[in-house]
């Protein structure tokens, strides 16, 4: 590939307008996670769908999107709570079509087999529209026109559904359970950070693993700084919350200071989510489990950042 005039330089301006834009939004974070957890009712799903909005609301605003003098919605909190919307929306759409041709699938390979439970799944799947307009009007300050257009109809259908909408919202751990590869993975992490056994710990991960750092990046591969500060910490604990494999990482005090969630194939962890900067997922994650918890905001300080930043390189090279 030709090299290209969009340099390691632009990643690290970017990134500078990234963690402006998190600063920016911050006030509006709880009520955000909050919107989401009542959308997808699992505190894991809910914490993706915030870093997809963030990440979505970003790039909308660098393509220019909803620009100009007709377009922008009510404020900030409008604007993040339609991408959210959105996204969730789609992902449910995507969730029937996969539903219904799964029970398609098996009908046709098995006449015995009843497909029914799987039909009616995809039934209940059918209106995330409704859904979404029910949480928004229920839990939040917005009219019924700002509703319709984030979920993209007209006021009378939001009213229309809106009275056939009322059901409880809930959630429950009872239906969960945890992958036991994931399990047993996440307990030999745990057990290499409490011998302080980085070479154990690398031994662990697939060579290509993905390491996902809520809200400040990540990278690919089992070497770096996060590995070896991770096994620097005093204690690690493996948990179980919402069919996830956990490990919870205190600090000298007994007070915990990030959970990761653990997720393998095979014999090897192929993926680690670090949500030591998503305050709102540990704090709900500590009270579930009770444990406390002492959260860090969502990035590293302001002293820290502009180093962090100018270490940024593109995520591809020019060959």
């Amino acid at each position: 590939m030709a090299e290209s005039n969009f340099t390691d330089q632009d990643a690290r301006d970017s990134r500078e307008q990234w963690f402006r834009y998190l600063d920016a939004v911050e006030p509006l974070r709880k009520d955000l996670h909050d919107y989401c957890y009542r959308l997808t009712q699992t505190i894991w799903d809910a914490e993706d769908l915030v870093q997809d909005t963030l990440l979505k609301g970003f790039g909308m605003t660098a393509r220019g999107d909803l620009h100009g003098d007709q377009s922008p919605v009510r404020n900030a909190k409008a604007y993040l709570f339609r991408v959210a919307t959105n996204q969730w929306i789609d992902q449910r759409r995507k969730s029937h079509r996969e539903i219904l041709r799964a029970a398609i699938e098996i009908a046709e390979e098995n006449t015995d087999v009843d497909v029914g439970p799987a039909v009616e799944e995809a039934i209940q799947l059918t209106s995330p529209q409704e859904f979404a307009a029910f949480v928004l009007k229920e839990g939040y300050d917005f009219s019924i026109g700002e509703i319709a257009d984030f979920v993209g109809t007209s006021n009378a259908a939001i009213k229309f559904s809106l009275s056939r909408s009322r059901r409880k919202l809930s959630t429950s751990d009872t239906n969960f359970s945890v992958d036991e590869g994931n399990r047993a993975m996440a307990k030999e992490f745990a057990d290499a950070i409490n011998r302080q056994d980085l070479a154990g710990l690398l031994g662990l991960m697939a060579e290509s693993m993905s390491i996902v750092v809520c809200n400040v990046g990540g990278g690919r591969g089992r070497g770096g700084i996060w590995t070896e500060k991770t096994v620097q910490l005093v204690v690690a604990q493996y948990a179980e919350y919402q069919g996830e494999a956990l490990v919870v990482l205190f600090d000298n005090s007994g007070v915990a200071n990030d959970v990761v969630r653990i997720e393998s194939s095979g014999n090897e962890v192929v993926r680690v989510t670090d949500y030591c900067y998503a305050p709102e997922t540990l704090s709900h994650v500590a009270e579930a489990l009770g444990f406390e918890i002492a959260t860090k905001g969502y990035h590293q300080p302001e002293t820290v950042l502009p180093e962090m930043i100018a270490t940024t390189t593109l995520p591809w090279r020019f060959v």
